[in-house]
């Protein structure tokens, strides 16, 4: 039933006429309050890590190549949360199969844009080179929605990454980490960076 209809129907009465009123006034500003609050909530972050390898080609003549092109294999992290500190930013905390490691990653936790990641051993040490904040975290990267950490590794790492992930012949070249931040979040805050 549209407004109209509805307003000849209890046009008897001053006061149901009024209160109609008040009422769709109302449902559109809640809906436009909704539509706000939907562009203020803080980004998704995607956060996976990548064991870059390459493959020895077995039955290579000398003259050809020895190794295959690089590839990865990938583990995600737990999906981002609103963090604790308000609605604007986004935590991710977590661990994969493959590494011994704590992974915290924040955007936004202290200030917007701002991008905040942690490595820790399994003493809750932070790994060396770590942790790092970038600010402005979009702007001035070559893909302004996606950044890449390397992870430092040591040979028993190494070793067992290959023996319980890669297959024979393969080898891990490096490890990184990689966020990705949705692209909706950044042409609202970054315009200029897309």
């Amino acid at each position: 039933m549209g407004i109209t209809k509805l307003l000849m129907v209890i046009g008897a009465h001053s006061w149901m006429r009024a209160l109609a009123c008040l009422t769709v006034v109302g449902s559109s500003s809640l809906a436009a309050t909704a539509k706000d609050e939907a562009a203020a909530v803080a980004p998704t972050l995607a956060c996976e890590i990548r064991y870059h390898f390459r493959e020895r080609l077995e039955g290579a003549k000398a003259d050809a190549k020895k190794f295959s092109a690089p590839a990865y294999e990938k583990e995600a992290l737990p999906q981002s949360m609103v963090a604790a500190n308000g609605a604007q930013s986004r935590l991710v905390q977590g661990r994969v199969a493959h590494l011994p490691y704590l992974f915290v990653i924040k955007l936004g936790a202290k200030s917007a844009g701002t991008l905040e990641v942690n490595i820790l051993d399994g003493d809750g040490k932070p790994l060396d080179g770590y942790p790092q904040t970038i600010v402005h975290a979009s702007a001035g990267a070559a893909n302004p929605s996606r950044r890449e950490f390397e992870i430092p590794i040591n040979d028993a790492i190494r070793k067992s990454v290959e023996k319980t992930l890669l297959k024979k012949n393969q080898f891990l070249t490096s490890v990184s980490l990689t966020i990705a931040v949705d692209d909706d979040f950044l042409s609202r805050n970054f315009p200029k960076a897309r």
